[in-house]
């Protein structure tokens, strides 16, 4: 693929279909996960899965920091026709990613117990998110170059690549599960194991697609090692701080609704953020779709091509937030249903939560595109503004505030109402990129 000059919305749909199927098969393998173990554990299982939420989010967050930052740099370099100075990118966020890795990993997995009672574990949860957790955290550092690698590998021009090792590592992930759980009875664990697996084999799949040298990815001696490392950071920091500031909020929310409801709705929660997660991966591969395109023409100066990309990708975004929002407006029963065995106060409380949470998918999928373009044109204080906003500032302060009016029902309209705010933000910073001189 020719970044430079193929026709921009050919080349938006080669890198998007395998975006958006890649973030598919990963939620629909996180359905099983959560399927199989809602249906053979229970709620407490689907509870403790939101404790044990955070360790994903903090591989997120270091993989993103660092795979998004440095992608960007490679790809505008090369589009400016500096081969090396790419390599150099990459090979520092190589070197960032291991860094931060090691320390994630040591600290996570000293300090297990303490991360769980943080994120709302009783003394009835906590088996069950160790059980969970503690193999989950022994393949972290897979977890994490898992999306490092894939945002490199995909900018370099093998998106397809990318997806099909999401496929035989998802694949891999719901067998595990299907056996694991069920016939041999393992539970927690066998749903863990199976998970695990599945991103350890995706992991040596990506290394060794490099090291066979099936891309143009080089290792390169960084120079100016901390100047590049500040730019990595700076631009990742938007896309990397939606993760961490996921892990802040599933922390406040998981305590506010022990506080206003109790155990019933955080199950719900639970399968909540299985569901968006697959809308969350689908509106993050849209913008995926769209960074190697505008980064490798913004440092070529080709502002056509990256300003068509800006409308295509926001008019994306839209047709996908009101197709997430109908689904489970539609039809909260039947993923009820289907995600865990229904008790009487799970059927009551379930399809109202359901329905207010999903509003925000619209202006959620309008952020998330929002902030992967302005990172792509390096516009990282905008970037992160709008991850900021919409993910721990104007929800963390809502989530305190509308429950002493609404009860429990203001924990789910914080989410819609802090989306909603930060998508007008949004807007206003894309308008200069859409509209003509």
């Amino acid at each position: 693929m020719d970044l430079l000059n193929d026709e921009p919305r050919i080349l938006f749909r080669k890198f998007l279909v395998p975006a958006v199927s890649s973030a598919v098969a990963v939620a629909i393998y996180s359905f099983v996960d959560t399927i199989v173990i809602g249906q053979s554990v229970g709620a407490d299982g689907t509870a403790a899965c939101a404790v044990v939420l955070p360790i994903f989010t903090i591989a997120g967050f270091v993989a993103l920091l660092c795979g998004v930052g440095g992608s960007v740099f490679m790809s505008k370099s090369r589009g400016e026709g500096r081969q090396e100075k790419g390599d150099a990118y990459y090979t520092a966020a190589l070197l960032y990613v291991g860094i931060i890795t090691i320390l994630m990993w040591v600290l996570g997995v000293m300090f297990q117990i303490p991360l769980y009672r943080l994120f709302g574990a009783d003394d009835a949860l906590l088996p069950y998110a160790l059980d969970y957790g503690k193999w989950i955290f022994g393949a972290f550092p897979s977890f994490v170059f898992v999306t490092f690698l894939g945002c490199f590998i995909r900018t370099d021009g093998s998106p397809r690549f990318v997806m099909a090792v999401t496929f035989i590592g998802g694949l891999i992930n719901m067998i595990g599960d299907i056996v694991l759980v069920f016939p041999l009875g393992m539970g927690m664990e066998g749903a863990a194991i199976a998970t695990a697996s599945g991103s350890v084999i995706q992991s040596i799949l990506l290394i060794g697609y490099i090291l066979l040298g099936k891309t143009t990815l080089k290792i390169a001696k960084p120079f100016k090692w901390f100047s590049a490392v500040r730019k990595i950071s700076v631009v990742g920091f938007g896309a990397g701080i939606s993760q961490i500031a996921m892990t802040v909020i599933t922390f406040i929310i998981n305590n506010q609704i022990m506080k206003y409801s109790g155990t019933a709705a955080l199950a719900i929660y639970g399968l909540l953020c299985t569901i968006a997660a697959l809308f969350l991966s689908i509106f993050s591969g849209i913008g995926q779709a769209a960074q190697p395109i505008v980064s490798a023409n913004f440092g070529a100066g080709q502002r056509d091509r990256y300003r068509m990309i800006a409308k295509i990708g926001m008019q994306t975004a839209f047709v996908f937030g009101i197709i997430s929002f109908a689904v489970c407006a539609l039809f909260p029963s039947q993923i009820i249903w289907l995600f865990m065995k229904e008790t009487p106060e799970v059927a009551e409380i379930a399809p109202y939560i359901i329905r207010v949470y999903a509003i925000s998918f619209l202006p959620m999928a309008i952020n998330m595109f929002s902030t992967a373009y302005l990172q792509s044109v390096t516009k990282a204080v905008s970037s992160t503004v709008i991850s900021l906003l919409r993910g721990l500032i104007l929800t963390s302060i809502l989530l305190y505030v509308m429950p002493l009016f609404l009860g429990s029902s203001g924990i789910w309209w914080a989410v819609t109402i802090a989306e909603s705010l930060t998508a007008a933000v949004a807007v206003i910073c894309m308008i200069p990129w859409i509209k003509k001189d």
